[in-house]
């Protein structure tokens, strides 16, 4: 029996060895009939010729937006906006395929990128609502840019909702500043979600899941030509969640659909559909203030790793989101091809939560009360948020060739439009017994326009850019980069119609050099620039300048020829600039600066047809350089980065010991010890185990068993004085039938 790994057709084949010793056995079967024929024709010889055995191999070259089979991708579209392997890309990125989130079970972006060096994510629990990052130390999140779908920029708002794994085919990281391709980017960089898409062999998935927490979810997956068309062909991708937390009194209820449609009349023009709508149902996880968190604070009463400290009957948290788009590729010639890329996206949420007075003296005071006899002082927040964004970006790719020197460049322009609808509301809210939680106890939300904290919130940025790949003598690979943007932000408050505006422009550079050894070395440097805009309603009647990053880096990546494996290891310094904060009086000013160096490695391979290995380690040195804020010290380290974080992941198909239906995996996440803002002790480190175990029954049916933590450590992420629990033990059956 062969072995089904991936569990739709396209997808059989676990390692990409199998596919090739099945396509070797066919030519040579090809080739010894050709031979037989050519004998019964022929008169015969006086003696037989006696032919070496030839090993033959091939490979497609793989499609940075198709299917991966295994966990090694060898290009992307994320670094460079066009098709380039990933030891021609001179800056560090990683690439984890849907087999590696399907083989983990991944329901956020947080846990499929959990063994990504340099990345380090908050837990599930506020993962459900937010999908935050921090990459070399800084943070990136849909708020800042840095959440893209399709390489353009997804959410406006941090509370938008949460990309969902099972809808994407790769998920790629660019770490550092990348602002020339992208516009307004943290200098940390970008993660950038690609869509399932339609596929011309037809596949059809159903996928039943069960849980801990009462988790119950079914999810699908169709895709194939149109009505048996030449030219025409869909993608449908469903999931539908109920589901318990291990937080009381907080759901996690998610459906999600995006259908897909492309149209191909010829090789050399395609036009594909995309979109998807997604609708949430959960309850926002409030950040504990770090003295009533257990292991971090020394207060008499605690906050456990369950306890809800919100209002069961107020507490809410429902979220739209949905986007319609199309990408266009024309190619006019061999040399010429024009990209265009349009979206429509739009979110609705309401937000309900309560936590602990926000901020200044009622904070400080609460949290003592709480401390001393267990009686929590809250506030409500009352939120209502809607978002809507056209992006768009166009570019033409050119390729050319000048004596040994080959060419691939790249103008391009792109654009965002955006409006962002906030109305906020907050007062106080009964206090809380955490002897008994004592929920319950009416009060009065003041909806009173005079008391809303919310704005209406504009922005339109355009960018102009240029790429040039040069490639010369088959050895050397030049990139040079330049972007210039304008940014523009206009703002009303609703609580007095005060109005505000910004514009700014910015341009930045990236160059980078990457040396194409025979045995498989690729060593390069590379230099990059970004920029960030400093929101319009930072400071009354004042103006700032963007925020900007500069990186230096210098690695080398390993892939030998025809080979299922890549090595990577970089090291880097990356500062940021012109960031905002308060001097002694409170005043803002754009004085301080953040520097982040470190060492990153990172290894993906298929080390033989039934072992696969993911490794990483990330050693990061992030810290405040320049301060005027009191309350930050230069020398600081930045909130929730590690010094050491490793990670090691494989998987085992029991092909050798005659079981090919059985593969298991296994697991290991270090994190060292962190730093947080107020907090002068250290957040203590911790590693969690994962393991995985998949029988496939047949051609069409296959049970998988998951558990991540799976030693229910009880650990703590913590920033900026305010702490999480992280996610307990958790196990997950799924049931698979494809056909």
């Amino acid at each position: 029996m062969c072995q089904v790994s991936h569990l739709s057709p396209e997808r059989f084949a676990r390692r990409p060895a199998f596919s090739l010793t099945a396509l070797a056995l066919a030519m040579a079967s090809l080739g010894s009939g050709n031979l037989h024929a050519a004998e019964t024709n022929q008169a015969p010889t006086a003696a037989a010729v006696e032919i070496d055995a030839i090993n033959v191999t091939g490979q497609s070259v793989e499609q940075p937006t198709e299917h991966v089979v295994g966990y090694v991708a060898k290009r992307n579209m994320s670094a460079t906006k066009t098709s380039t392997p990933i030891t021609e890309t001179p800056q560090s990125l990683s690439v984890v395929t849907s087999d590696e989130i399907r083989d983990r079970q991944s329901e956020t972006l947080g846990q499929a990128l959990s063994y990504t060096p340099g990345l380090t994510s908050s837990s599930t629990a506020f993962n459900r609502t937010a999908d935050r990052f921090r990459i070399r130390g800084f943070g990136v999140e849909s708020g800042t840019g840095g959440s893209l779908r399709d390489g353009l920029r997804l959410q406006n708002n941090s509370y938008d909702g949460i990309q969902e794994p099972y809808g994407l085919e790769r998920v790629e990281v660019i770490r550092g500043a990348a602002s020339v391709l992208y516009g307004q980017l943290s200098p940390g960089g970008m993660i950038n979600g690609v869509s399932k898409r339609p596929t011309e062999t037809p596949f059809h998935e159903l996928n039943l899941q069960v849980g801990s927490y009462d988790r119950k979810q079914l999810s699908a997956d169709f895709s194939g030509p149109l009505a048996g068309s030449d030219t025409l062909s869909y993608r449908l991708t469903l999931l539908s969640r109920n589901s318990d937390t291990q937080q009381d009194h907080v759901n996690d209820d998610k459906f999600y659909i995006a259908p897909a449609l492309t149209w191909r009349p010829n090789e050399d023009t395609s036009l594909t559909l995309l979109s998807f709508y997604q609708k949430t149902d959960t309850r926002f996880s409030a950040s504990l203030p770090y003295q009533l968190t257990k292991g971090v604070g020394e207060g008499g009463f605690k906050i456990g790793r369950n306890d809800f400290i919100g209002e069961p009957g107020y507490d809410d948290m429902n979220g739209e989101m949905s986007t319609l788009g199309y990408e266009f590729q024309r190619h006019f010639n061999e040399n010429f091809t024009l990209n265009h890329k349009l979206r429509y996206y739009e979110s609705d949420v309401k937000f309900n939560y309560i936590q602990l007075p926000f901020s200044g003296n009622a904070r400080a005071a609460a949290i003592a009360q709480a401390s001393a006899t267990g009686i929590l002082a809250r506030q409500y927040s009352d939120r209502r948020e809607r978002a809507r964004t056209w992006a768009s970006d166009t570019n033409i790719e050119s390729k050319w060739q000048l004596g040994s020197t080959e060419h691939t460049a790249l103008v391009g322009f792109d654009g965002y439009d955006t409006s962002y609808d906030s109305h906020n509301f907050r007062g106080n809210a009964p206090s809380l017994d955490l002897t008994r939680y004592d929920y319950g106890q009416p009060f009065v939300v003041n909806r009173n326009s005079a008391a809303d904290r919310g704005s209406q919130l504009d922005t339109l940025q355009k960018g102009v850019y240029f790429q040039d790949q040069i490639k010369f003598d088959d050895k050397w690979i030049l990139v040079l980069g330049g972007r210039h943007d304008w940014a523009d932000q206009q703002q009303e408050a609703h609580r007095n119609g005060v109005k505000a505006s910004q514009d700014d422009e910015a341009t930045t550079y990236r160059a980078g050099l990457v040396y194409l050894a025979d045995n498989g070395l690729a060593p390069y440097i590379s230099y990059s620039e970004s920029f960030f805009p400093v929101p319009v309603a930072s400071a009354t009647g004042q103006t700032f300048d963007p925020t900007e990053g500069k990186q230096y880096e210098v690695g080398v990546r390993y892939q030998p020829k025809d080979s299922n494996l890549l090595l990577s290891a970089a090291i880097y310094e990356l500062t940021q600039s012109n960031v905002l904060s308060n001097d002694s009086n409170g005043d803002p000013q754009q004085t301080d600066e953040v520097r982040s160096r470190g060492l990153e490695l990172e290894a993906k391979a298929d080390i033989t047809s039934a072992v696969s290995l993911i490794a990483s380690y990330a050693y990061t040195d992030a810290r405040i350089t320049k301060t005027v804020d009191p309350e930050k010290s230069v020398g600081q380290r930045s909130d929730e980065t590690p010094y050491h974080q490793a990670a090691l992941w494989t998987s085992y198909d029991f092909v050798n010991w005659g079981i090919p239906q059985l593969t298991v995996g296994a697991g290991a996440r270090y994190m060292g010890t962190t730093q947080a803002s107020k907090i002068d002790s250290a957040i203590p480190a911790y590693t969690l185990f994962d393991a995985m175990a998949r029988y496939q029954i047949d051609e069409n049916w296959a049970v998988t068993v998951n558990a991540s933590n799976l030693t229910d450590k009880q650990y703590v992420l913590c920033g900026d004085s305010t702490c999480q629990y992280g996610d307990e033990r958790t196990l997950l059956t799924s049931i698979n039938f494809n056909w």
